[in-house]
């Protein structure tokens, strides 16, 4: 199921931390929204911004694989504080198709089909973007954490798609 992240309350929204981290194209991305929403507000105009977990599908990595790698730098932190997830590219259009249809859509949505929050799926998802990266020696399955529950919500993109397939 698709999920929304209220993400200006986790740290690595902030300019100070991407900037400390050398998550350049984070960095820009969060730079480039905050710009946009500067200017719908000065102008009055409702915005909406769909922010994509790691996008996957139809042969996106291969096809792009330097935005896979910018995305993937701080994989490891988003893996330790359990907010590493990806989309798959078929519902990302769906999700964009759904906000330009919906015209009270509006605010802020982050925007995934699964969060990677165990060994198995860490080890899984390399699988899927091998070769691109290497693959990781795999260790025993991890258990897992409910904590993500906690920081991201789902309820204003599960409504906003409720009539799109999940992939």
């Amino acid at each position: 199921m698709a999920k929304a992240v209220p993400a200006e309350t986790h740290p690595s929204h902030s300019t100070a931390y991407l900037n400390a981290a050398k998550l350049w194209y984070a960095l820009a991305k969060t730079l480039s929204e905050q710009a946009a929403w500067a200017l719908s507000m000065d102008r009055m105009l409702p915005m909406v911004s769909i922010n994509a977990g790691l996008v996957l599908g139809s042969r996106v990595t291969q096809k792009y694989p330097a935005l896979t790698m910018f995305y993937l730098k701080g994989a490891v932190e988003m893996y330790e504080n359990e907010v590493l997830a990806f989309v798959d590219v078929n519902f990302l259009a769906d999700v964009h198709i759904c906000a330009f249809e919906d015209q009270s859509t509006c605010g802020r949505y982050f925007c995934f089909n699964q969060i990677v929050n165990t060994e198995e799926q860490a080890f899984k998802l390399a699988q899927g973007l091998n070769p691109l990266i290497p693959l990781p020696t795999k260790g025993k399955e991890g258990k897992g954490s409910k904590m993500h529950a906690k920081r991201l919500k789902t309820k204003k993109l599960n409504k906003l798609v409720e009539n799109v397939a999940i992939y």
